[in-house]
């Protein structure tokens, strides 16, 4: 190596011993600095979550105490329950409201019926010569003339509004108010009113003024009626204790093909204030004997014993009245062709067997009834009897058929399979007929005789009726009927009672026929639910 060589070398040597700690601190330097920026990013990246992570436990908190206070009861907003929810239906097009576990419920119920006949009597003439007469009476009323010359017209029958429903599941009401009547509408009055307790099984207990079950023909509801009117037999067994408004207390059972009753009555409600009101014992029971699926046949008793008649007090005379009357089967005009009088009694009753049968698109239901009046010892003369009975039946010519109900033990109207309507449909059309006999008749004796003491001679009626009728719908149906009407009736005039229908010429010669034979063509409307 020259000298030039080595010189060049050792001044290369020196420098790079000279620059190699100056390049390795730049390094560190360097790599410092980078570590403490990934460091500072780093801490900002945790500042930024934490951050995020704050607003979104904040966010959390806000919306658990949201919930929280949501689900909370409060005074102004408590928890509902299945029986604070509420249910509004149309039953058979009748307005119900109830809660969803149907424990409580209100219904509206509704029956309009509207009347007209035509009465087909002989014309009438002066009351010195024509004889026929209508109800008893101390003078001259209206019932003389209007027997002579029956009032044709129309009259709403019955116009029936009110609630029905249930209470706290067991307990049930009804509310009914009356505005129909007979011959002429009413201010209005209390047909029902009344609560009843069914949470002992099978028992019912009912209390306040309802129609206790007195017959067969009685639990059938007047909307299900096969006639205008009910039979006069039943309808003189259902007016002594029992009929629409009687004020009293009911049990009842009943199952799947029987039901019983027994009602302790007083008076009905609107009655006159008397010194005493009457009280009795209504019963009933029936059982369904046979059923299938196109057949049922029905068997049944009833009784109604008066315990104590209606006391007057001690300066009427009779003191203790018991009467019975009854409408020829049609209540446009409101005279009676049949009736006892007052009698003093000390307790009276009745007592009836029932069946009834449907097969098939047929159907038949017949009663018969036998009546005693047992008179106060005191007026020492003999206690009357007297009987009745119907027996009426039908055919619905569109094939449906009437429908038995076990808890009333009856029978209903049939419902239509093609309602009446623009659809073609013709509704439900059946015929029916009925024969019915009430007798209140007892040791009347002969024609032109006066009345005995003690016989009374309420009159014989007989009945035939014939009839068609229309169900539209479920709730609306037309009935047409014709009447056959005869009645026996002796002048009651006799010892004691010398004028029962007034001065002469209110009262007719003694023992002479006082009853008639007359038609009637009847025609009712009805809508109800």
């Amino acid at each position: 190596m020259n000298k030039k060589s080595f010189l060049r070398a050792a001044v290369v040597g020196v420098l790079s011993s000279l620059a190699s700690p100056v390049f390795a601190d730049d390094a560190l330097e360097k790599q410092v600095e980078a570590l403490r920026t990934s460091i500072a990013e780093q801490r900002a990246q945790i500042e930024a979550q934490n951050k995020l992570l704050e607003a979104q436990q904040a966010q959390l908190d806000a919306l658990t105490t949201q919930l929280a206070q949501s689900k909370a009861p409060t005074p102004e907003a408590p928890k509902a329950t299945a029986q604070d929810a509420m249910k509004v239906t149309l039953n058979n097009n009748r307005p119900t409201i109830a809660t969803a576990d149907g424990g409580s419920s209100i219904s509206v119920r509704a029956n309009v019926q509207l009347d007209g006949a035509a009465y087909g009597e002989d014309p009438a003439g002066p009351l010195a010569t024509d004889y026929r007469r209508g109800s008893v009476g101390g003078t001259p009323n209206r019932e003389n003339n209007a027997a002579r010359d029956f009032s044709d017209g129309f009259a709403f029958r019955r116009t029936r509004f009110g609630v029905e429903g249930r209470l706290a599941s067991d307990w049930n009401y009804l509310l009914l108010f009356e505005f129909g009547g007979s011959g002429t509408e009413g201010a209005g009055r209390i047909n029902d009113a009344w609560i009843s307790y069914t949470g002992i099984a099978p028992f019912t207990f009912q209390l306040g003024a309802f129609a206790p079950p007195a017959n067969m023909d009685d639990s059938t509801s007047p909307e299900e009626l096969l006639f205008l009117e009910r039979a006069s037999a039943s309808e003189i067994s259902r007016s002594m204790a029992g009929a629409d408004g009687r004020i009293g207390f009911a049990a009842k059972a009943g199952g799947n093909r029987w039901m019983s009753s027994v009602a302790l009555t007083t008076r009905t409600a609107g009655d006159s204030e008397v010194h005493d009101s009457q009280t009795a014992v209504v019963a009933r029971g029936s059982f369904l004997a046979a059923t299938g699926s196109d057949y049922n046949l029905h068997l049944g008793a009833s009784g109604t014993y008066v315990i104590s008649p209606a006391d007057l007090g001690p300066e009427s005379s009779p003191g203790h009245p018991v009467r019975f009357r009854d409408r020829p089967e049609i209540r446009v005009d409101g005279v009676r062709l049949i009736d006892t009088g007052n009698l003093d009694a000390d307790h009276s009753s009745v007592y009836g067997l029932e069946f009834g049968a449907a097969w098939k698109n047929f159907y038949l239901q017949g009663e018969h009834f036998w009546y005693d009046i047992e008179r106060r010892a005191s007026a020492g003369l003999p206690a009357p009897d007297f009987t009745g009975y119907y027996v009426q039946g039908s055919w619905i010519l569109t094939g449906e058929s009437r429908r038995y109900n076990a808890a009333k033990g009856s029978f209903l109207s049939p419902r239509p399979r093609e309602p009446f309507g623009m659809h073609g449909g013709l509704g439900a059309w059946e015929i029916g007929a009925r024969y019915s006999r009430m007798n209140l008749n007892f040791e009347e004796g002969l024609e032109g005789a006066a009345a005995a003491p003690g016989s009374v001679r309420g009159g014989d009626q007989s009945v035939v009726t014939l009839g068609v009728n229309w169900f539209l719908n479920p709730n609306i149906k037309v009935m047409l009927d014709y009447l056959m009407i005869d009645v026996d009736r002796l002048n009651p005039a006799g010892p004691g009672n010398t004028q029962p229908f007034g001065p002469a010429p209110n009262t007719p010669p003694v023992g002479v026929e006082i009853g008639q034979d007359l038609d009637v063509f009847a025609l009712r409307t009805q809508f109800s639910f």
